[in-house]
Formats: structure tokens, sequence, C-alpha cells
């Protein structure tokens, strides 16, 4: 507070909001936009997307910039009453401005054209911080008619802290959220009564408003949400001594993560330092994650102090000794793309069968990745962590390499590009999501397969995945052979 009580101007701010409303030119409404942020001179930057089905931003603004622009927005008909929230920043949050038309607000398998996202009665019933609070309060006390808790992040970010009480997502990447929370056996949906009540969060309450629609399609009738999701029960309850929420908050902005209170969690010095260290697997590790400089790796992963010194901020002894590196990051921080690190001395290092035999060990860690996902919910935890790690020599527990990746390496290698986001292949024609034909579900189910194959002493990553490949191979012998006979011969 400035002298006679007086709020002080903050020097910069950081936004957050969405909106679903029907758009009829998104690519028009971008440039109105654009127009109205260069005749008032704001410095924004950030992402604000806009398509035909709504608004969805995070970005920071100099002065009261940012917080002027969300005010605009709202004033629009088509955009009323949506929550915008505002924290003082002492720098801009983001490092350039991207607005733009985006496909799918949110990035989800599938996409999200064909979900019902402007009609509020086709999505989740919303949950004040203090309905939340009181819902929450029955889930940890075991009571019969608690709710399910679900939370929709990715796994890297429950890491980082969680509601008490809601276990690890079942996913690394919310995209592939549609497939492995029904998924029989492994989801946390598989085998309930679809009139059960679940409440499910997010960090601003988007995700969980998309992800309700495909659960209400799929029949789930009693779904709610904590509506501005885990940023507003942080501003109702995060100073408060009664709060539910364990560590800190991921945030995909410059803070990387935040404390309940609003701190940014940098700010607490060694009394941040609870999560569990990727590499020797003690709590002592500090927000946020960071990338192993190993770009041919590049795990997101938590450290502690003392094993990012031992391994010179590399995620295991084995990147240590790659020749396709960045410098190790001194703070926190986000790395740049490689190009602005790369030298004609590193360019020649990696030539010759040096780069394709990188792609090839890669592709077999992450097939032992999945592997060991699906022993890890087939057997016994422990059982299964020890296992990757004789496997790889890393530590299982706190796997932050996306399994979206991991998977879809045991089929096809291919591009995760955000703007060119298509439905899977083997959706139906109608855009409806169906679990069971997602390529995940069938990779899985390949290595279950396996799994039942091999006897409870054989039953490590590297077995999975020789008898997953071996039943591939037989399915890809038997089709050829079916496509030959029913083949006229010339």
């Amino acid at each position: 507070m400035a002298s006679g009580g007086e709020e002080r101007e903050p020097e910069f701010q950081l936004i957050t909001f969405f909106r679903f409303a029907a758009i009829e030119d998104p690519r028009a409404e971008v440039e109105r936009h654009r127009a109205h942020i260069a005749r008032n001179g704001w410095e924004l930057r950030g992402r604000i997307y806009v398509n035909e089905q709504g608004i969805n931003a995070q970005m920071s603004g100099r002065g009261r910039e940012g917080e002027a622009y969300a005010k605009w927005v709202e004033s629009d008909a088509r955009f009323s009453g949506m929550r915008i929230s505002v924290y003082p920043m002492e720098e801009q949050a983001h490092p350039r401005l991207a607005l733009r038309y985006k496909p799918n607000l949110v990035q989800l398998e599938g996409g999200t054209n064909h979900l019902p996202l402007t009609d509020r009665e086709a999505r989740a019933k919303p949950l004040s911080p203090k309905e939340w609070h009181e819902n929450l309060i029955k889930v940890n006390a075991g009571e019969a008619d608690a709710p399910l808790l679900l939370d929709v992040r990715n796994g890297y970010e429950w890491d980082v802290g969680h509601f008490r009480g809601a276990e690890r997502p079942v996913q690394e990447s919310f995209r592939e959220t549609v497939y492995t929370n029904a998924q029989d056996g492994l989801g946390p949906l598989a085998g309930i009564d679809k009139s059960k009540p679940i409440m499910m969060y997010c960090t601003g309450g988007i995700r969980c408003d998309v992800y309700s629609t495909v659960l209400r399609e799929q029949g789930y009738t009693n779904v709610m949400t904590l509506e501005g999701g885990v940023q507003a029960y942080f501003d109702e309850y995060g100073k408060r001594g009664d709060q539910l929420w364990d560590d800190h908050l991921f945030v995909f902005d410059s803070r990387l993560a935040m404390a309940p209170d609003g701190r940014p969690s940098a700010e607490l010095g060694e009394d941040a330092a609870t999560l569990r260290c990727y590499c020797c697997g003690e709590n002592t590790a500090p927000p946020p994650h960071r990338n192993c400089p190993n770009v041919d790796c590049n795990r997101l992963f938590l450290v502690c102090p003392g094993c990012s010194d031992k391994l010179d901020g590399f995620c295991c002894e084995a990147c240590t000794k790659a020749s396709h590196i960045r410098p190790s990051l001194v703070n926190p921080g986000r790395y740049e793309k490689y190009s602005n690190y790369d030298s004609p001395e590193s360019r020649a290092a990696r030539r010759g069968p040096g780069r394709s035999n990188r792609k090839v060990r890669r592709r077999q860690r992450r097939k032992l990745e999945l592997a060991a996902y699906v022993l890890e919910h087939m057997t016994s935890v422990d059982e299964s962590r020890a296992r990757l790690v004789q496997s790889t020599g890393g530590t299982f527990a706190d796997r932050t390499r996306s399994l979206i990746d991991a998977s879809r390496t045991i089929v096809v290698e291919d591009e995760d590009d955000d703007d060119n986001d298509q439905a899977d292949e083997s959706d139906s024609e109608e855009g409806t999501i169906n679990p069971a034909l997602s390529r995940y579900s069938k990779q899985r189910a390949t290595l279950r397969e396996a799994y039942a194959l091999l006897a409870k002493d054989q039953r490590t990553p590297e077995n999975l995945v020789e008898a997953a490949e071996k039943i591939a191979e037989e399915r890809k012998r038997m089709k050829r052979s079916e496509h030959e006979a029913k083949t006229p011969m010339m």
C-alpha cells in the first residue's frame, strides 16, 4: 500500500480469462482485438486465442494495460460475466504476444470443435470455492456420499502440488485425458457408476469445462467443476489455515509455480524445497521443473540442489555425456529454441550415424517408459518402479516425460503440433469420441496382452516391449496373409 492508504500502481500485471461464446467470424475478431490494442498503445504479451467457440487468454501487460484490455473484452455482450484473474508482477510474464485464431482453445485428442462448449447445460455444474471446500472435506473424511475427486491436469503439474485427497492423473498430457480416465482397469473412471458425483479441477477452469462436455456425452450425469479453477480457490482460501491444497501450483508463465497465498514459489527459498527429486527420490526439490540440457532427452523434471550440482543440471548420468546439449540453466526458467545455442562445432559432432543412433535410443527409452506405466497399473507400484530403475537408470515415481510421446512411439513417431491438432483417425465420422478406438487404448491393450503371456518373473519393461512388438508383428503378418488370400492372382 502506498502512503495515504492509496493502492500502489503495479509495474506489470498477469491476466488470465476465458469465455465460451459463439463467434461467427473469429479471424475478424482477432483483427478487431489487434486494432484496439494498437490504438491504445498497450504493451501486452502472452497467448490470446480466439476461435468459433470463444476466447482463452493467459497474458501480461504494463501497468494496468492488461486489466484494461480484459475489461474491454468483458464489455462485449458475448463475453460478459467472465472471470478475470489478476496478479501483480515485477516484469512481463511472457516473452511476446501471440494473438491469433486457433482451431482448439485447448489441446484434446480428437479436437474440440464437435463438443457443445457454448451450451451451458452441456457442461458441468460449477461449484463456488466455498462449495468445493465443503465437498473436499467430505472426500478427505472418506464419507460414503463423497464425490470422486479428479485432477484433469498434466501429471507433472500434480507433482508440484494438488488438492489433498487427489490421486496423480493417469495421463501425462491433458490431450489424452478422454482415453486414459475411462480406460478399463487403468483409469479412475473405469467401472464406476455413471451417476456417482464427480468433482474435477484444473488451474483456471477451462480444461475442466471442456472435459466435462465429454463426460456428459459419455453418460456421466453428476459432474461438477471448481468455478475459476485452483486460482479462484487460492483467492478465497489461499491464506487461510484450513485450506486443503498441498505444496504449490504449476502455472504456464514466467513464475512457473505459485504458492497458495499468491506469491511466486521462487520467493519462498528453502521453505519451498519439499517436492520429490526425480534423481534421488528425496522430498528436497524446490519448484519449478527444469528441462534436461540434453536436447535429445529434454525431460521436464524436479531436482534438488544437491543432484543438480552433482549432475550439472542434467537428469541422469547418461545425459551428461551427450553432445547435443544446451547450457545448464543457472536460474529456473525455460530454454529458448536450440538454434540460439547451436554452433558449428556441435553440429559437426552430430553428423554421421550419431543422430540416428540417438533417435533409436530415445524411441527405445520411451517404449520402456510406457511398458513401466502399464506394469505400474497391473502390478504393485513399487515393483514396476524398481523394474524401470533397473532398465533405464532413472526413477519412475516422478516420471515427467509426456506419456503421449511415449505411447505413440510403439506405432508411429509423429510431431505434436499445436497448430495442427487433428482428430484421431479412429474417431467416428460423427466426431464423437470413442475411447475404445483410441491409439492409446490400442497400444496399451497390446502391452496388457503381452503382460498376460509372460510369466510373473519375466514381467520387466524390456520383456514387455519385446513381447508387445512380437504381437504387433504377428498381427501385421496375419493381415498381409489375409490380404494376399483375397487378392486374385494375375
